[in-house]
């Protein structure tokens, strides 16, 4: 038995019907379309938090505070590809850049 099923039979062996419905909410909202073994990021060394996702989001926060235009935004994507090579070649070169705060 996995244990969704068992936490299911437990629930409906104590009556507790608020939590049956969080949990077919739950079933049909997280588990059904999606595979259960992605979830568990034991030995994945690549990403094991999201801080990279959350930390371009709070640049592209700051450097769009207001939705640009088409153009403001190529022209502010060109420039922070540029900035980002930038550092990236003076990183290889043994030189780093303080960032400001």
């Amino acid at each position: 038995m996995d244990i969704f099923s068992l936490i299911k039979t437990k629930s409906i062996e104590k009556n507790s019907c608020q939590f049956l419905k969080f949990l077919e909410y739950f079933y049909e909202t997280y588990l059904i379309g999606y595979d259960m073994k992605s979830w568990n990021y034991y030995n994945n060394i690549e990403h094991i938090t999201n801080n990279a996702s959350e930390s371009l989001n709070n640049s592209l926060n700051k450097l769009f505070p207001m939705k640009p235009n088409f153009y403001e935004l190529i022209n502010k994507l060109k420039e922070q590809e540029h900035l980002s090579y930038y550092d990236y070649q003076m990183k290889i070169k043994g030189i780093w850049r303080m960032k400001k705060k």
